[in-house]
This record gives C-alpha cells, sequence and structure tokens, in this order.
C-alpha cells in the first residue's frame, strides 16, 4: 500500500513538473511581423492578481468594452527616429502614435525607447532589461535604467529601475468562463524619474503589468496594467486585456453591416461591409502568432464585397484581420 501512495506522489510531482510553464526565448520573445491583437476588458470589482503557487485568477465576470488593441512589430526603419535608439532590434507600436523600441540580445530582451506624440524617452546611456531567458516560477530580475527625455519639448535625464518576477503559478478563468490551467504569472514594476528645465519641473513614472501565460501562446493570455505618473504631469489609468486569438471569445465587429462567410471555409471566403465613409479596407489572414500570411487590398468602394482565396493555407485556425480607414476588427476563420 505504501508503494502504491509513493507511486501517486512521484506520478502527482511528475504531472507539475511538466505543466509548469517556462518562457523563452524560442517560442514567446516577438519578432518582426508578428501581431498581438488584444480585446479590452471593464473591471468588476476588485482585480484578481495574488502571487503565489496554486492561484486561481477569476476574470469571468468581467465585460467588453467593445474595444481592441492591436500591436504590430515593425523594423526600426519603419518607425520615427528609428536609428536614434542605440542597438534597436525592433519597434512595437499599437497605433495613435505609440512606440516601443527594443533591443533583442541573445540572452536579454531589453526597453531602449519610448515615443508618443507628447513624449520621448532614449535610454542611450543604460538600456532597462525586461527579460532574460528562460523565465519561470521564483525568476527574479532588477535592472537599473538612464537616459534622456523630451516631454512638450523640454529636454532633461531620465533614471529609473525595471524589476520582473516569475510571481505566480495556478488557474486563470477568463471572461466568460473559458478556463486555463498550468498558468505562469509575470509581474512587471517600472519606475522612472526625468527631471526638466535643471530640476525645476519633474515627472515621476510607475507601471505595474501583470501577465498570465500558457504553454500554447505565443503572447500573454491575459494583461492587467496599472499606470501612475505624477508630479508637473498627472494621469493615472488601468487597462485589463485579452488575447483576441483565443477559442471562446467574442468576435469584435467593424459595425453590423461588416461579415465574412462562410466560416468554416474552404478555398474562400467573403468580406462583406458598408463603407460609407470610403475609407480604405485592407484585409490580413494571419496565423495565431500573429504572422500575416496574405494582405490584400479591397479598396474604397461603398460596398464592398470581395472574395478571398484560402486554398493555399493548411487546414486550422486563423485570424481575419480588417482595417477600414482607423478601425479594425480581428475574426477567428476556421479552415477545413
Amino acid at each position: 500500500m505504501r508503494k502504491i501512495y509513493l507511486l501517486i506522489i512521484v506520478m502527482a510531482f511528475s504531472f507539475s513538473v511538466i505543466a509548469q510553464v517556462t518562457l523563452t526565448k524560442a517560442f514567446n520573445q516577438p519578432a518582426l511581423g508578428n501581431i498581438n491583437s488584444k480585446q479590452l476588458y471593464d473591471s468588476i470589482g476588485i482585480v484578481p492578481k495574488n502571487s503565489g503557487a496554486n492561484q486561481i485568477w477569476d476574470f469571468s465576470s468581467y465585460t467588453f468594452s467593445s474595444n481592441t488593441e492591436v500591436s504590430n512589430y515593425i523594423a526600426p526603419t519603419a518607425a520615427p527616429n528609428g536609428a536614434s535608439y542605440t542597438g534597436v532590434t525592433f519597434v512595437e507600436t499599437f497605433g495613435t502614435g505609440n512606440y516601443f523600441y527594443m533591443k533583442v540580445t541573445p540572452t536579454r530582451y531589453e526597453l531602449v525607447g519610448v515615443q508618443n506624440p507628447n513624449f520621448k524617452l532614449n535610454l542611450s546611456t543604460n538600456a532597462g532589461t525586461e527579460f532574460m531567458w528562460p523565465i519561470s516560477m521564483g525568476y527574479s530580475l532588477s535592472d537599473a535604467f538612464s537616459g534622456t527625455a523630451n516631454a512638450n519639448n523640454m529636454n532633461g535625464n531620465v533614471y529609473g529601475n525595471i524589476t520582473t518576477l516569475g510571481a505566480g503559478t495556478g488557474t486563470l478563468i477568463l471572461p466568460g468562463g473559458l478556463t486555463y490551467t498550468g498558468v505562469l504569472q509575470v509581474k512587471m514594476s517600472l519606475s522612472a524619474n526625468a527631471s526638466f528645465l535643471f530640476g525645476i519641473t519633474t515627472v515621476a513614472l510607475k507601471v505595474v503589468e501583470y501577465t498570465y501565460y500558457d504553454v500554447n501562446n505565443k503572447f500573454p493570455l491575459l494583461t492587467v496594467t496599472y499606470t501612475d505618473v505624477s508630479g508637473a504631469y498627472t494621469s493615472k489609468s488601468a487597462h485589463i486585456k485579452v488575447n483576441a486569438t483565443i477559442v471562446g471569445l467574442n468576435d469584435l465587429n467593424i459595425d453590423d453591416s461588416f461579415s465574412i462567410s462562410p466560416n468554416p471555409a474552404n478555398d474562400f471566403f467573403n468580406v462583406n461591409l458598408y463603407n460609407p465613409t470610403n475609407a480604405n479596407c485592407t484585409v490580413e489572414i494571419m496565423n495565431t502568432v500573429g504572422q500575416t500570411l496574405q494582405l490584400v487590398n479591397l479598396g474604397n468602394e461603398l460596398n464592398i464585397s470581395n472574395d478571398i482565396s484560402v486554398s493555399n493555407l493548411a487546414s486550422g485556425m486563423y485570424l481575419v484581420k480588417t482595417t477600414l480607414g482607423d478601425k479594425v476588427s480581428v475574426r477567428k476563420l476556421i479552415k477545413e
């Protein structure tokens, strides 16, 4: 009997080791051409972000806010002032003029700059390391950064610190009840202080981000981000974003007239939408890690109805990203 109990304990321990999520450079590091689509949700009560082993993070009652955010990973030459950021490898952009300039080495994933219409941060003196691969439960890294800043045409200096922790493991319940076990929680905290006009004007920035990963998805299943700016400029924000590629989530429509059919599809599917502003329309077909496989320009007619061939694609799930002017929809497509 003791041998049976011992065997059960060994098997349970082995399963827990196998199920543990480890983030690696080969699988989880973003690359040029990747697209990370996220749907935004509104919080209901206290946001579950507890850390430690064997946790339950329940977001099942959260409500869809009807907004989406799409991150594109582009070459430095395609971003503003790309050559001015030392060692930049690629740039993450998600619209509205926001750019994050990243540097990749064999072991590190580093932030070298941030730029938006009102602010520019260039960590030319010392880049900030977000990750050193691999990352699993118990991982801990703290790294200082420094460089220059520009805000509202004022030049200054900035310094700060990034701390990243493999903070928790457990079960994640997404809006709608979709449940994932064996999830890794990664907590990243960034604090920065910028000084302008010889110290007369100062700005302090604090960002805390919780990301939840499983073994099958390159990008996080869910992200919770808190941002707090104080000093000469003040603002606070909180965002909850769910990976739009996950099966079971509702699709985000451009409007009620937009449709793709048939779905599942065999050799082709049809895009049909009403375009009252005559905005230009494009359709991207992507795999589940965000790589663009096909890009089709559908023009700017009032009524758009086009067949798109998928006969060259293998059977499986794909994403159809439809862009109409400044509006974006990401739909799931099943290829039979």
